[in-house]
């Protein structure tokens, strides 16, 4: 039997097991509670979608097992609640963030400069390790008695207060005169970590540098950036309280998400680019690092849960019973096929459907996503071009955490915010690429799909019966080990 004719028969065989399952489940619970069901883990499969999605980019294509990601959906989600809830602390961290990477940027601007340097095979090792620890001295000196746990905790006394009038529980920031020379520091810590990353003296990596106007867009825009979150920190924060709630909302969605993407291009650039070399080390460093930002979110926001505050689209009592009915009048749930849903999670089935379009477009059928796979799989051909393949992987795990902090945001209004709550998903992540094959965004997405099925119904069938919920993880792993006993490549993925 030819290759085309296996697939057509599996695929076959497929859609039958799939549509008896269905009538199965469909016959033992009920209509009702196999349309709630479904819809609840369709809204699962959208989360775990979302953070497979990243390692599928981040695993997928770098070869780096990121064992942070999950920490990158709890920091996105905190982000987004931050923001929407009290944005002081956001603010007022900001410039500082965006002077670091100022500094960070500048590395295609020093590194044509640094490769004449005649040093010594000995210096060429000593030298970036001094510079790191000249960096770390002058961060330490930047934030030196700067309010930062006074600025996140603005909004826990928020989440916890009853005043109407949300300008109440604003904290005054540190005064400009006293806050310019922080983000100073920062970008000449940033400025040192960039020349360390470059190798001073190493001629080993030296390539067409490219036009200095190229080399200048990112520095110079995220100078402005810092200069402008400087000068408004207090009426930034000010403004965004008194706007719409959805519109609040939609804006902790996209700060969350490229809080994400600078993020994910820092880790990169500073801690995962000296270790391409080593992947064991990555994965130490990772695994540490996970547990860095944990205890981080802790010591900033204490080890308790808060539950972020559901937008007012998403809020009103009542139901409704057409999608046009909701959007009226913003209700909390709605009817569909006679089953009433929470609006919420239909919303989160929206995000997670919009953004697998978004990411099979963005890879396949753009320039960007064209010239990320061909220097992934052909680095010397894409360098020759005149593309900075360094900046092309910062950019593909810039990509892969703002897909994590998106979902992060998108769990905040109906999962507790704390600080565990990246690793259950970050399990299911790695699951789900298994399931659906490495490399394959239309796995991930199958993948992430039949895992929120399974937790669904199983925690349905554990509840019902009486059984003990781990049935429903278990059931996952089950699912992963079928798969990989029958296609090891996944459902999706190529054969090696």
């Amino acid at each position: 039997m030819s290759h085309s004719n296996k697939k057509i028969l599996y695929g076959v065989i497929g859609v039958f097991v799939v549509a008896a399952v269905i009538f199965a489940l469909y016959n033992y619970a009920g209509q009702e509670a196999f349309i709630r069901t479904t819809l609840s883990g369709l809204t699962l499969g959208s989360l775990f979608f979302l953070v497979a999605a990243g390692l599928t980019l981040i695993f997928g294509l770098m070869d780096v097992l990121n064992f942070a990601h999950g920490s990158m959906f709890m920091l996105g989600a905190y982000a987004g609640w931050q923001f929407y809830t009290n944005p002081t602390f956001i603010f007022g961290v900001l410039p500082l963030v965006l002077a670091f990477a100022t500094g960070v940027m500048l590395i295609p601007l020093v590194k044509p400069l640094l490769v004449r340097l005649n040093l010594s095979d000995a210096w060429q090792n000593r030298l970036p390790k001094l510079l790191y620890v000249a960096a770390l001295i002058v961060t330490v000196l930047a934030i030196l008695k700067f309010d930062i746990l006074g600025l996140a905790q603005t909004a826990m006394v928020a989440a916890t207060t009853t005043s109407s009038n949300p300008l109440a529980e604003l904290s005054p920031q540190e005064p400009l005169s006293r806050f310019l020379w922080r983000p100073l520091l920062l970008m000449i810590s940033g400025a040192l970590v960039a020349v360390g990353v470059s190798k001073p003296g190493d001629r080993t990596e030296i390539s067409a540098p490219e036009p200095l106007r190229k080399r200048l867009l990112f520095p110079i825009v995220l100078f402005v950036l810092t200069i402008v979150f400087t000068l408004i920190r207090e009426s930034a924060s000010e403004g965004v309280l008194l706007m719409d709630g959805n519109l609040r909302f939609l804006l902790a969605i996209v700060a969350a998400t490229l809080f994400g993407f600078l993020l994910g291009a820092l880790i990169e650039i500073t801690m995962i680019r000296p270790l391409y070399v080593r992947p064991f080390f990555i994965v130490l460093m990772t695994l540490g690092l996970s547990f860095v930002l944990r205890e981080l979110v802790q010591v900033l926001w204490d080890p308790l849960a808060y539950q972020m505050v559901r937008p007012p689209l998403f809020a009103q009592p009542g139901r409704a019973t057409t999608i046009a009915e909701w959007l009226m009048n913003g209700s909390s749930t709605i009817s569909i096929a006679g089953v009433t849903f929470p609006t919420y999670r239909l919303f989160v089935i929206v995000l997670g459907v919009v953004m697998f379009v978004f990411v099979t477009l963005l890879m396949t059928r753009s320039r960007l996503g064209m010239i990320i796979r061909a220097g992934v799989q052909d680095p010397q051909m894409v360098e020759a071009l005149g593309i900075n393949v360094k900046q092309v992987f910062t950019v593909v795990f810039a990509l892969g955490v703002a897909l994590a902090a998106l979902g992060g945001i998108g769990a905040a209004p109906f999962l507790p915010v704390q600080p565990m709550m990246g690793d259950q998903y970050q399990m299911q992540g790695f699951i789900t690429i298994v399931i659906g094959g490495m490399g394959s965004y239309v796995g991930a997405f199958v993948g992430a799909i039949v895992l929120g099925m399974a937790r669904a119904f199983g925690d349905y069938f554990a509840l019902k019966l009486q059984l003990s919920p781990t049935i429903a993880e278990a059931s996952t792993v089950i699912i992963m080990i079928i798969v990989l006993l029958l296609r090891p490549q996944g459902l999706f993925g190529k054969k090696d």
